[in-house]
């Protein structure tokens, strides 16, 4: 247990096009929607907040400005993977070259230690989760434990124990687990992406305020093309429901995180990065 309340404000800094329904479209969609991710960092700076920024390793050369400028002024940078593939969709010997050759890429690039880790899809087994461990990895945010999202593999987390709610340590190696809050029985992510911008705001804020109630740790994350200010266009042959993921929301969504924060505030949260998260935890057990 904490002996304070912790809030870490994340980001999947990924292409539009690394998007899981646009990827599988077939169809080339070119779209530069990070003026998401500097809206995100505006907002943040703006509350005095500190993100860690999960970068894919192969945009980050792209966007090497702004991320360098991100490190500057005290954000962290860890992996989302080299390309934004779901880890079990790969053998395992291709996941362990393919992060190891990302890890090294974004040290070099950005000079600066890569110590944590989150999949795209939260598509991770313990047997990758041991190969983050023995790439020097110090912790992985990638336990969404839902049945219901497409791609989740639930993480059996052998080895570790609870150290706090959602929040599990084998050794020195940390997973931090997505928040959850029950609603009508069934335990529902409430941690950000579409789960929170597409559901009634005034009906997760209230799934939300409780869990800050009763809970000393909350991590939140979310997707560049979800605080862009440009109009995404109606994709011809695009399911229903992905046109909806796309779009829904997205106005809205930079005035709900700030309401979000200022929900955290009021429940006496603090602000941290899952690096800082990690100190905290060494020198309360010390």
């Amino acid at each position: 247990m904490f002996k304070k309340k912790y809030a870490v404000f994340t980001m999947d800094v990924e292409a539009f096009s690394d998007t899981e329904c646009i990827a599988n479209y077939n169809k080339d969609v070119n779209l530069d929607l990070m003026d998401g991710f500097d809206e995100y960092i505006r907002i943040l700076d703006k509350h005095g907040i500190k993100s860690t920024l999960f970068t894919v390793g192969s945009l980050a050369p792209k966007i090497i400005n702004r991320l360098k400028s991100c490190i500057d002024n005290g954000h962290k940078l860890a992996l989302h993977n080299y390309t934004h593939i779901a880890p079990m969709d790969v053998n395992e010997d291709t996941f362990k070259k393919e992060i190891l050759k990302a890890k090294n890429s974004l040290q070099k690039l950005f000079n600066t230690d890569i110590i944590g880790f989150r999949a795209p899809y939260f598509s991770l087994d313990d047997n990758r989760l041991n190969i983050l461990k023995e790439l020097g990895f110090k912790y992985d945010s990638s336990h969404l434990d839902f049945s219901k999202a497409r791609h989740t593999v639930a993480l059996n987390l052998k080895g570790f124990k609870e150290y706090s709610k959602n929040i599990f340590r084998c050794g020195d190696f940390f997973e931090f687990g997505l928040s959850k809050q029950k609603i009508m029985g069934n335990a529902y992510p409430i941690s950000g992406g579409g789960y929170v911008r597409l559901a009634p705001w005034g009906i997760i804020k209230n799934v939300i305020n409780q869990y800050l109630k009763q809970n000393d740790y909350y991590v939140f994350y979310l997707h560049p093309f979800e605080l862009t200010s440009q109009k995404i266009p109606f994709l011809k042959g695009l399911k229903p429901y992905d046109q909806y993921y796309l779009q829904y929301g997205i106005k809205s969504y930079g005035k709900h995180i700030e309401q979000l924060i200022a929900l955290l505030k009021n429940h006496g949260y603090s602000f941290v990065t899952f690096e800082e998260l990690l100190e905290i935890i060494h020198k309360d057990s010390r």
